[in-house]
């Protein structure tokens, strides 16, 4: 019921109207069943929502384009930072291939390779967009993200080339790639990590 709670606290409208309605019943089940059945019929663009813009007036929609900057934020900056074992090895193959800082997720987020496809933080190639963007929504799901936005972000990542990827995107990938137990794709190079 907390969680219910929670989920409704931006909502007092709902709440107010639920409540209203159990104040000649009597028992919590009764405002159990009225608060979720105010949750049921809230719209998902009442609780979140998707921009490519990122401006919006509540700052509770997943922005496309700054997703440091809408919903989710917290969650995003999670899946996007490498884990602690990993660190020295990631600043070290960042440095590598951007020359980008670890901490700084819009640092070398538009490097592009001039002799292959590779761009971005991390130097993927082309052919990683695709299946790079269902990655990329699978980490976000496990941190929390709901279905339905990690597809938007699926669907916009899988249209949109990396090297114009927000950095945060890039490291979502990189992070994702590293737990399925990928680093082997960034051996070696002008120098090893």
């Amino acid at each position: 019921m907390l969680l219910l709670l929670a989920l409704l606290e931006h909502h007092n409208t709902a709440v107010s109207s639920a409540l209203s309605a159990t104040t000649t019943r009597k028992g919590t089940l009764m405002i159990e069943t009225a608060l979720l059945a105010a949750a049921l019929h809230l719209s998902t663009s009442e609780t979140t929502g998707v921009t490519s813009s990122g401006s919006t007036a509540n700052g509770r929609e997943l922005s496309l384009q700054q997703p440091s900057r809408g919903a989710y934020s917290q969650s995003l900056r999670a899946a996007a930072t490498v884990p602690a074992k990993d660190k020295r090895w990631a600043q070290c193959v960042l440095t590598r291939e951007s020359g980008g800082v670890l901490h700084n997720k819009q640092s070398r987020e538009t490097a592009r390779n001039p002799t292959s496809s590779a761009a971005g933080r991390w130097q993927f190639l082309q052919a990683w967009q695709h299946g790079g963007s269902f990655m990329v929504k699978d980490r976000l799901v496990k941190f929390g993200i709901p279905v339905a936005e990690a597809k938007q972000v699926r669907k916009y990542l899988g249209t949109t080339p990396i090297h114009k990827w927000d950095g945060i995107w890039q490291d979502v990938l990189f992070n994702e790639v590293i737990a399925r137990g990928g680093k082997h794709h960034w051996n070696g190079g002008s120098h090893s990590c």
